[in-house]
């Protein structure tokens, strides 16, 4: 069996390497790079990519493939998992959505340009691995602030779509959301290349210290591996999933102090219409100044704004799925 070569390092089977995929070099003279870890197995068998923190403040998802790592041996391990900590190192910097430098979001300019902004420059070093890749799990995540929980379907109708919807099933979360593709995302881009690519939403707030969501997100991933046959196992999966087709984006109304009304306990639960969510209160007059509420009946909580925190008009708060238009997550005919 052949080692796995990247860049500047060959990693022998049955071992680990790291190296970094070369960007450019900034204004200080630091070199901008991605980091990648190759744990290269002892048999033949699939690739897997697992990418964190394109956007720089899901450092959550960092943690997972932290946690991926050290709980993965190479020695029995059937092919080769691309493990990606830090897909964006200047937005984790600064712990921002979109990249400081040039203020776009990286997961919105795949294949990305070698030669254009930097942004795209980032994507277009991380592109150059999906090709080589037998599926790809893109961890998308919270922040400090904000938690989600849920895994995100994209529409589509061919090949490439049945095998994201059962990859995306069997990693185990129990609500899922079918919706359209972001154009220019690292899923769209795998999709043109036809490789599987599913994208949980998974910890942030809250669910920084708690073991459980962190031994589910890990669940999750070696789910796919079993199914790929990369390790020896059996799938574990919730009683019972759904996948929603409506959802909807909640900001901030106006700015202030916010104040949440549920926390974990409401999470991926059934809410009634008009449950109070959270409400803003003015800093200076102390006078509540906005007021968030549940959209629908059997309103799910996919992500929510989970501390008590300073606002703007137009932050995220939540995002609700219609509960209404949940069916069972099932394997396709």
């Amino acid at each position: 069996m052949d080692p796995f070569r990247l860049e500047d390092v060959s990693v022998a089977p049955g071992t680990t390497g790291m190296t970094n995929l070369h960007v450019g070099r900034l204004s200080s003279g630091h070199d901008l790079a991605i980091p990648v870890h190759v744990v290269h197995g002892s048999r033949p068998g699939k690739t897997l990519m697992v990418v964190a923190a394109i956007h720089g403040e899901e450092i959550y998802a960092t943690k997972v493939i932290k946690e991926l790592l050290a709980a993965t041996d190479p020695k029995s391990l059937s092919g080769t998992l691309l493990l990606v900590p830090v897909g964006n190192p200047l937005s984790l910097e600064q712990e921002t959505r979109n990249t400081p430098f040039d203020m776009l979001n990286m997961n919105r300019v795949f294949p990305g340009k070698k030669d254009g902004w930097i942004s795209e420059r980032l994507a277009a070093a991380l592109a150059d691995l999906v090709p080589r890749c037998t599926a790809v799990i893109h961890i998308d995540g919270g922040s400090v602030e904000r938690l989600i929980h849920y895994i995100y379907i994209k529409e589509s109708q061919d090949e490439w779509a049945k095998q994201t919807h059962e990859l995306s099933r069997l990693f185990g979360l129990k609500v899922a959301y079918r919706g359209p593709f972001f154009e220019g995302s690292l899923t769209a881009y795998a999709a043109q290349l036809g490789v599987p690519c599913i994208v949980p939403e998974i910890g942030g707030s809250l669910l920084m210290q708690n073991g459980e969501y962190m031994q589910e997100a890990l669940r999750g991933v070696r789910n796919i591996m079993v199914h790929y046959g990369m390790v020896a196992g059996e799938v574990v999966l919730p009683d019972s999933q759904v996948v929603m087709t409506k959802r909807t984006l909640i900001r901030i109304p106006t700015g202030g102090i916010f104040v949440p009304h549920v926390g974990l306990a409401e999470l991926n639960v059934p809410l009634a219409k008009d449950t109070v969510l959270g409400t803003i209160f003015d800093p200076y007059t102390l006078e509540e100044t906005g007021r968030i509420l549940a959209p629908w009946d059997d309103a799910i909580i996919f992500q929510m704004r989970a501390l008590m925190s300073a606002v703007q008009p137009g932050d995220y708060a939540y995002i609700i799925g219609d509960g209404q238009s949940a069916v069972p997550l099932r394997p396709l005919a």
